[in-house]
């Protein structure tokens, strides 16, 4: 069955915008765009010609689990003492609460547009129900694990998540940092990746104190792992930065790098990043990814909105306006770009730009004047969610 779209103006993020044209749909597929009016037949026509269109936006770096503790957690001295606030706040959640959260977070997300999602899940019980919300996603299997003589066994544990599961959801793996995960589970989890073809992802850089951690093994997060009983006393420390420690294990080349605050001299070593706005801006972050040189490098970076644990909000729209506000370097073109297209690439979705064959997940902004730049409309500060939602076709 083919749908007929009438729009004001296309977005496409791979070419130029498009006014008052059509777009043909069927079975969730974008199959034809047109500049202009077409005799094109189609079992159902909808008239948005006072709507701006583009690709739904793609959250490529959240949490959902943890959308429960919003308000719950304030920005602490040290990172290592937000990490040690979270800890016993998130054990102390119910399933219940949970999984309210999680429902409330995903409304959130989609009346702000987000079409795509990248969820980092640390309980794989959780899985079949941030599934069952509709994104097309991607699901990261959350992986901590400091002691090497563990290493094997979590990895066995992975495994196992994978056999069960990867029929189900689109999975990957997500070695939770440099200072949380051991050389040997790193290596183990990179083997694992390749095995079932699925992508790492991993928290790299974030903080002076990874940094500090991973070149001179002290600093607050040697307390951290201590208090926990997670520490590794045969640990050797790396003696360079979290980057070139990720690089000499040779396990970054198909890794999504979230936050990497702290990357300038190492970001040729990336393939791909995630930036979290808002989240950079609750913990009062000066140092932050260096989205400018990274994308004049030719290196992907896609946006994330991180969790309720250091975000004030899911909303996607508030995310874009705050890149808009820390990157005076970077035009709204080229986030909306982040947003949607590179999301798509650095995810291997098929989604996060309007052309032939990929997948009919679309969003419109309702146009209230014209426009100088439509690439200005999803920025206005008085829009709080999009005018329309489409997911695979379905709207």
């Amino acid at each position: 069955m083919a749908l007929k779209i009438k729009f004001g103006v296309l977005l496409t993020q791979c070419g130029e915008p498009i006014e008052n044209g059509e777009l043909i749909i069927e079975e969730g597929d974008i199959v034809a765009i047109s500049s202009s009016p077409t005799e094109r037949e189609a079992e159902e026509t909808l008239d948005l010609s006072d709507h701006l269109l583009m690709p739904g936006f793609i959250n490529a770096h959240s949490h959902l689990g943890l959308t429960a503790l919003e308000k719950k957690l304030s920005p602490a001295k040290t990172f290592a003492s937000w990490i040690g606030d979270l800890i016993p706040l998130n054990a102390a959640l119910s399933d219940e609460e949970r999984i309210r959260g999680i429902r409330m977070g995903a409304d959130e997300m989609k009346a702000s547009g987000v079409t795509g999602l990248a969820d980092y899940v640390a309980d794989p019980a959780l899985l079949k129900s941030i599934v069952d919300l509709g994104f097309r996603s991607i699901l990261f299997l959350e992986t901590i694990g400091f002691q090497e003589d563990r290493a094997e066994v979590i990895a066995d544990e992975v495994e196992a998540i994978l056999k069960t599961h990867a029929t189900k959801c689109n999975l990957g793996i997500a070695p939770h940092a440099p200072y949380s995960v051991s050389a040997k589970l790193w290596q183990y989890l990179d083997q694992l990746a390749k095995k079932y073809e699925c992508l790492l992802s991993t928290h790299l850089a974030e903080t002076d104190e990874e940094v500090q951690f991973i070149e001179k093994g002290g600093g607050p997060l040697v307390d951290l792992l201590k208090e926990r009983q997670a520490f590794d006393m045969n640990w050797r420390v790396p003696g360079t930065t979290p980057t070139r420690y990720l690089k000499s294990l040779d396990v970054l080349s198909e890794t999504v790098a979230v936050h990497c605050n702290f990357i300038d001299d190492d970001m040729d070593a990336v393939q791909a990043a995630v930036f979290c706005p808002k989240s950079t801006h609750w913990f009062g972050r000066t140092h932050i990814l260096p989205v400018r040189k990274m994308l004049d490098a030719g290196i992907r970076v896609a946006l994330g909105t991180d969790s309720l644990a250091s975000n004030d909000s899911l909303n996607y729209l508030e995310e874009i306006r705050m890149a808009d506000k820390l990157l005076p370097g970077v035009s709204r073109k080229e986030i909306l770009m982040m947003a949607t297209c590179f999301g798509g690439e650095i995810l291997r979705l098929p989604c996060g730009k309007i052309e032939s064959g990929q997948k009919a997940d679309i969003i419109g902004f309702r146009i209230a004047s014209q426009s100088k730049d439509w690439y200005d409309l999803p920025f206005e500060r008085q829009r709080k969610k999009v005018d329309f939602y489409m997911l695979d076709g379905k709207f």
